[in-house]
């Protein structure tokens, strides 16, 4: 009697040590990759009209890359988008940011992503 109590204690203790494991693996297959959108700017002068607007143009060119692969359709399109210009906004230094609002004074014209 004892041989059977043992092997459903050790049958039992694999059980539970399994159970993190199973758990854990599949909650990380339900995640989603999010794409990384990398945008250059250390060959502009942001408070330069001319370089912001093609900063923002390469903001807009990696966000709807960005918002299409996330194979996003209709107003989810202009969330992801206004999402990123916001998360692009948040990553900017506060030179950078500073420099796009002297931009945008002298007129030029910057929306990133929706925004």
């Amino acid at each position: 009697m004892s041989k059977i109590v043992n092997r459903i204690a050790v049958a039992a203790a694999l059980a539970l040590a399994a159970t993190p494991i199973i758990g854990l693996s599949a909650a990380h297959a339900g995640q989603r990759v999010e794409p990384v959108a990398r945008i250059k700017v250390g060959d502009l002068r942001l408070s330069d009209p001319t370089d912001a607007r093609e900063f923002a143009r390469r903001v807009n060119i990696a966000a709807n890359r960005a918002c299409e692969a996330k194979g996003l359709r209709g107003l989810s399109v202009k969330a992801c988008l206004m999402d990123f210009g916001a998360d692009v906004q948040d990553a900017l230094n506060e030179k950078q940011a500073a420099d796009l609002k002297v931009a945008k004074a002298a007129g030029a014209g910057v929306a990133l992503a929706a925004n």
